[in-house]
């Protein structure tokens, strides 16, 4: 037995070796930005941002990678290359950092600076960004600088140059609105106001965060983090509709059994592509038009919140090459968009149908629906056919898993018992991979379960049973129309957009559609695919005239898979 007075003795010296091996720890770095946006003009746009940076934690040799901002990011084009005045700093004074552009994929270009000397400690950064009011907006993911009606949006990987390493650092957000003028305020994915992190950040997470400084509307924090901010003029009462999202994201919490200490939403105008949204560090954000309902956007505002809990297998989606792993994040973003609303009794029964089946409508007359999980990192930005692929074929898929996991188990287990188990890895540090996935799934599902799941990577159609969603709904037959542009969709790619491949017979032959018209107008595609009744207009230029031609992009009429109220 050990000696009681030693373990004693022991226990008295605990907290003085404690302190001491904390008194001696090096402190964590730290990254403090400061956001200082200019006064706006006479249009109420704000014409430039100005940026500081001060990172600590800095080493590196001479001719190694300080910094870096992406000039493309998932095709969008960022502020990368119109920053101006940039002066950086170490202690030793200042630097002229080598520049180095880095093409990663098709869709992403990276801008580095080197380092022209060995450098040390903390590095200062101060830069301009001008915002380019007449910027048309993108049908793509909402990343790029905006403003309108006295402030600016933007995620972190469009204006932040950030240090090129994954250092954990104590990150700050400061706004300056001495040169704005009176009333700015200003929130960005760490919270409203001047904000700072709980716990050390990975360059990364800022580039993933959103910022929102000026006029914006806000939807204060309540008592478990949810917060808002949207810029520009909604048409609808924003409050009741974060007040929906608020209780949603608390039950989600309850749902997987913890809750990021602060979640923020961000909405802002775009009148090209509405309804749009991108998952970001504890936050996304979302776009709304002057015809936008309330209602519309409550799916998106579950789909997106979801990937605060769920994101994607180790390794981000937005990594170049992740979107082969994007049948899981998205999948599963949309099986539970629906589903955890409904259990909360926060949607109805028929908004509940409503959404599944234009999942269901999309995937089952999508003509790519063979395509396989490997080709559609590919064609992911080049085919919208492809690119709804693993959001549509993902939900089923797990709708369908869930079901057999049900069956197998007399109903003790289901797949949301699988989810929480592999969340649970990840916050045990431990791998949340495709590995842990087949073995978890074998041991519900067996071999067959192993099969399913080839079988669906391998671009197998995927059948949920009639009773899948529950007894109170069945499958059903139903005659539905592909969707079809009418063109060669490759023609919306090319600059300029030149019509090619026009289909003989075809709604945009009937409508006046000729090879050789220049489309002038941009369009989100991923929406109509799932709407039967949608009209596209398309602005085009022939020769010298320009011409207006409205038609349903829908082609043969097959028939599809749908769920309905069972009688």
């Amino acid at each position: 037995m050990p000696d009681r007075r030693i373990a004693l003795s022991l226990l008295t010296a605990l907290p003085a070796l404690a302190f001491a091996q904390a008194a001696s720890a090096a402190p964590e770095p730290t990254l403090r930005v400061t956001l200082a946006p200019a006064k706006p003009d006479a249009q109420q746009h704000v014409p430039y941002v100005d940026v500081t940076m001060v990172a600590e934690g800095m080493s590196r040799a001479e001719g190694a990678a300080l910094l870096r901002l992406p000039l493309v990011a998932n095709t969008v084009v960022t502020s990368g290359a119109a920053i101006t005045g940039l002066t950086v700093r170490d202690g030793k004074g200042a630097l002229i950092p080598r520049i180095e552009d880095v093409e990663e994929d098709g869709s992403n270009r990276t801008r580095f600076w080197r380092a022209p000397r060995a450098v040390g400690g903390a590095l200062t950064l101060r830069y301009r960004v001008p915002i380019d009011a007449a910027a048309p907006p993108l049908a793509l993911p909402q990343y790029e600088m905006r403003t309108e009606l006295g402030g600016f949006s933007a995620a972190g990987n469009a204006f932040l140059i950030l240090p090129d390493d994954e250092t954990p650092r104590k990150t700050s957000i400061k706004w300056d609105f001495s040169a704005y003028g009176a009333g700015g305020k200003g929130a960005s994915s760490l919270g409203v106001g001047d904000a700072a992190s709980r716990t050390a950040l990975p360059s990364g997470k800022l580039a993933s965060m959103y910022y929102m400084g000026g006029r914006p509307g806000i939807y204060p924090p309540d008592k478990d983090g949810f917060f808002a901010a949207w810029q520009g003029a909604p048409p609808f009462p924003m409050d009741p509709l974060m007040t929906w999202a608020s209780d949603l994201h608390r039950y989600y919490g309850t749902f997987f059994g913890y809750a990021p200490p602060s979640f923020g939403v961000f909405g802002r105008t775009n009148q090209r592509n509405p309804g749009s949204g991108i998952g970001l560090t504890e936050s996304f954000a979302f776009t709304f038009n002057h015809t936008t309902k309330s209602a519309d956007l409550r799916s998106l505002l579950a789909h997106e919140m979801l990937h605060a809990w769920v994101n994607s297998l180790d390794a981000s989606m937005d990594t170049a090459g992740g979107l082969d792993r994007s049948w899981f994040g998205e999948g599963l973003a949309v099986h539970y968009q629906r589903l955890l609303p409904y259990r909360a009794a926060l949607i109805s029964a028929e908004d509940f149908l409503a959404d599944l089946n234009e999942t269901a409508g999309r995937y089952y007359t999508n003509i790519k629906i063979a395509v396989p999980n490997a080709d559609i990192p590919a064609g992911f930005w080049r085919d919208t056919r492809i690119r709804v692929l693993p959001y549509d074929r993902g939900s089923l898929y797990f709708a369908a898993s869930d079901a057999a996991i049900r069956k197998a188990s007399g109903g003790k287990r289901s797949l949301d018992d699988l989810v929480r188990t592999m969340l649970a890895e990840r916050s045990a540090g431990r791998p949340m991979d495709e590995a842990l996935y087949r073995r978890l799934l074998k041991a519900d599902l067996g071999d067959e379960g192993l099969a399913a799941f080839e079988a669906m990577l391998k671009g197998g159609t995927v059948l949920p049973p009639s009773d899948a969603f529950g007894p109170q709904f069945r499958r059903v037959e139903k005659p539905l129309k592909r969707f079809d542009l009418g063109f060669d969709p490759a023609s919306l790619l090319a600059k300029p957009k030149i019509v090619k491949g026009l289909i003989p017979g075809s709604n945009a032959e009937i409508a006046g559609l000729r090879n050789g018209d220049e489309i002038l107008n941009t369009f989100s595609q991923d929406g109509l695919q799932g709407d039967q009744e949608a009209f596209l207009t398309l602005d085009v230029k022939r020769g010298e005239e320009e011409l207006h031609l409205r038609f349903q992009p829908r082609g043969e009429t097959v028939l599809a898979y749908q769920w309905e109220a069972a009688r």
